[in-house]
């Protein structure tokens, strides 16, 4: 294992940014630590305190304003009044109600929970004794009002003490009771003691979360402070060490710099070393380096000094270029001639690039005014002596053309038509290829190059396409006198991609523009359209309460009718089932599951569905006429049952059957009980019959007997025909009795 060198300047920065490192997670994790409290506490009391309580005095105002829509009416009897009533109990105080539930599971104080299940308890219980009081209330003595517009504390829209305000009101209850309306009584009996009480637990509440929301905030506040005084603490200690590590770090680095600046010293001197210095460190390595050099730096005195003169060509070798020595400078000569070049090239480029940037940058909103200046810097800085550049116009996508929007010295007649099809002429096939074309043997009268002087046709032309990202957005073609080398010709190729971004750049401005111009034209139609749509969500929002109003007592009457006993299923006009209540489903041994879809042949006999008398049946229930009486019916597992009821139609607005009830009453145990009852008579009365006829042809001395028999027989019929009564008479009254009747 490699022995770790603690003097080494690895191991010192390793150390000294380790430990500042650790300091800077120490000093973060504290932070977010604190910053964790303190927003937790703050969330619990915007998300949960500050709410809270205003649904508490909410949930106080919605009770207040029922007890004053409550005692209006018991003076006025207006059903206007008992309506607002309603609408403060359904929406007012539901409403506050339901978002304090949702609250209240965050509530950690037991003693607010007790209180608002008080307070929930009373509301209810008042709710309850408003109404009974309505149902009792008598309006024959006449009627009165109470209108907070009269009463004296109202400034303009706004009431001031909500306990002088119910004052008040009790004492115009009281006065206008005392002139002839009895009905007041029966708030300050019932009511008031109830409300009073939930006044002042709601209050009690209000007050407790409240006073909660002030000890989070002194939490908060003592959080705050010993946050900044331990992160302060925190920083400065850390200066402090950072200090130490720094001072220490950099005199350790002082001393190995001081020893490797001697050996450096002696050798900026002219002179080489005796002796070699060590450090410990890395710098060893370069001391070694240094003794190495100062070795070979006699061996290539004069060759450096040629070299130094920029002597490239000078006949002066080194070792007679003999040897890996001798060989390399030679080489290094060779390649230093070569990197002069490739240096003045390079430069040539980096100059080029740079203005043509600066170009391209400052003329990035028009793409007219970007190619004039384009095409006048590349002829320019090329000294070349004519150019164009097309532009691709894809506002047709079907049918894009390349557009000339820029021209430097050309004739004009050349370039009368400005649009040139993909594929026409070099221009249109660079476009088409996506290849640069390079001709230096041109035809005659291909370009003339016009100027003060006359007209002349240049020697050499390079066209090249525009690509970026693959595609193509024009095409600039350059011509001269002479030729253009590899290294230009590179050039122009590279700026191409420069100019087919800034080309791709202002074409994404212009259609952004556009787009902008039609997103403000739709804002402005948009908020046009708003207020119509708000007035909709409202209207939308009031059928939308109707209807739970609606569904609400629809369930209600369907849960009395489960109640009762009586058993429902629904069927489509074709038979097909559609629904049916617990109570069908336990009386007929199914689960919904094996009902849904099925015919309704699967109640019957096969006998009985293959009938005349099961298809009229059918017929007529199709047809919507009404079916009542007591119908023969088997379960799942064969049990026969008897089921009185009636088959009624649900029409649609055309007067269509669309639907089929049920309403059924389970009959099996009267029905069995009744058939028994006839059964026993039929076998009674035959052998009665039959008594008879053996006393008429017996012989006298047998009359007697048989007569006694045929008594004590009578009697037996008699006594089995009572009890047998009797049981179904039981069994009628146990049936009206579930029935509730």
């Amino acid at each position: 294992m490699k022995k770790i060198n603690f003097n080494s300047i690895k191991s010192k920065m390793i150390i000294g940014y380790g430990s500042m490192a650790l300091l800077i997670v120490i000093v973060v994790l504290i932070t977010l630590s604190q910053i964790s409290g303190i927003l937790e506490k703050g969330t619990d009391v915007l998300e949960n305190k500050q709410p809270s309580r205003l649904y508490v005095d909410a949930y106080k105002s919605g009770i207040r304003n029922s007890n004053i829509s409550f005692q209006n009416y018991l003076l006025s009897g207006s059903e206007t009044t008992k309506q607002e009533l309603n609408k403060i109990w359904n929406k007012e105080v539901k409403a506050a109600k339901d978002s304090l539930d949702s609250l209240v599971t965050n509530w950690s104080n037991p003693e607010n929970i007790i209180l608002y299940e008080k307070i929930n308890r009373l509301a209810n219980r008042i709710k309850n004794k408003q109404e009974e009081a309505i149902n009792n209330a008598s309006f024959s003595s006449g009627t009165t009002n109470i209108y907070i517009s009269d009463y004296p504390n109202l400034a303009g829209d706004t009431i001031y003490g909500t306990n002088d305000l119910q004052t008040w009101i009790d004492g115009e209850l009281s006065n206008q009771s005392s002139e002839g309306n009895q009905n007041a009584q029966l708030f300050s009996e019932n009511v008031k003691p109830l409300s009073d009480e939930f006044d002042d637990l709601s209050s009690q509440l209000y007050v407790n979360l409240e006073q909660e929301a002030l000890d989070i905030a002194d939490e908060i506040y003592s959080a705050r402070d010993r946050f900044l005084i331990s992160e302060l603490i925190i920083v400065l200690i850390s200066i402090i060490l950072c200090l130490i590590l720094f001072r220490y770090a950099r005199n350790q680095i002082k001393n190995s710099i001081d020893a490797l600046q001697s050996e450096v010293k002696i050798l900026s001197e002219g002179n080489i070393p005796e002796t070699k210095a060590h450090t410990n460190d890395e710098l060893d390595i370069i001391l070694e380096e240094i003794h190495i050099l100062s070795e070979n730096l006699s061996n290539v005195k004069n060759f450096a000094l040629e070299v130094g003169k920029g002597s490239f060509d000078s006949n002066i070798s080194v070792f007679n270029n003999k040897g890996d020595i001798g060989t390399s400078l030679a080489e290094m000569r060779e390649s230093l001639k070569n990197v002069s070049e490739e240096a003045r090239v390079r430069n040539w480029t980096n100059k080029g690039t740079a203005e043509f940037g600066d170009i391209l940058r400052k003329f990035n909103n028009n793409i007219s005014e970007l190619s004039d200046h384009v095409i006048t810097f590349m002829v320019n800085y090329l000294e070349a002596n004519q150019g164009s550049i097309f532009i691709v116009d894809d506002s047709d996508e079907d049918n894009p053309r390349l557009q000339l929007t820029a021209t430097y010295a050309y004739d004009r007649k050349k370039f009368l038509e400005k649009t040139i099809e993909p594929g026409q002429g070099l221009v249109g096939q660079v476009y088409l290829e996506k290849q640069s074309i390079y001709l230096k043997e041109l035809p005659k009268d291909y370009i003339n190059i016009t100027s003060g002087l006359g007209n002349a046709t240049p020697k050499s032309i390079f066209i090249v396409p525009l690509i970026a990202n693959e595609k193509v957005y024009g095409v600039i073609e350059l011509g001269t006198f002479t030729e253009f080398n590899e290294n230009e010709r590179k050039f122009i190729e590279d700026v191409g991609e420069n100019i087919a971004s800034s080309v791709q750049s202002v074409k994404i401005n212009e259609r952004t523009n556009k787009l902008l111009a039609e997103s403000q034209e739709m804002t402005e139609q948009m908020r046009s359209q708003e207020e119509e749509m708000r007035q909709n969500m409202e209207e939308l929002q009031a059928t939308q309460e109707e209807m739970e109003r609606s569904q609400g007592e629809s369930n209600e009457r369907m849960q009395s009718i489960e109640k009762s006993g009586l058993a429902f299923i629904e069927f489509k006009p074709s038979g097909h089932i559609v629904s049916a209540d617990r109570t069908f489903l336990n009386l007929m041994e199914y689960e919904m599951d094996e009902l849904e879809g099925k015919h309704h042949q699967i109640f019957v006999s096969p006998e009985y569905a293959k009938s005349e008398e099961y298809k009229k049946f059918r017929e007529d229930i199709s047809n919507g006429k009404l079916v009542t009486g007591v119908f023969e019916r088997y379960t799942k597992t064969g049990k026969k049952k008897y089921l009185k009821g009636a088959y009624s139609d649900v029409r649609n607005t055309n007067g269509e059957p669309v639907k089929v009830f049920k309403f059924i009453v389970d009959v099996t145990d009267i029905v069995e009980k009744s058939n028994e009852l006839i059964k026993e008579k039929e076998e009674l009365l035959k052998q009665l019959e039959n008594i008879n006829s053996d006393i008429e042809k017996s012989e006298n001395r047998n009359i007697e007997d048989l007569k006694s028999y045929q008594e004590e027989l009578r009697n037996t019929l008699l006594n089995k025909l009572k009890k047998t009564e009797q049981e179904l008479k039981a069994s009628l009254e146990k049936q009206k009795k579930d029935l509730g009747l």
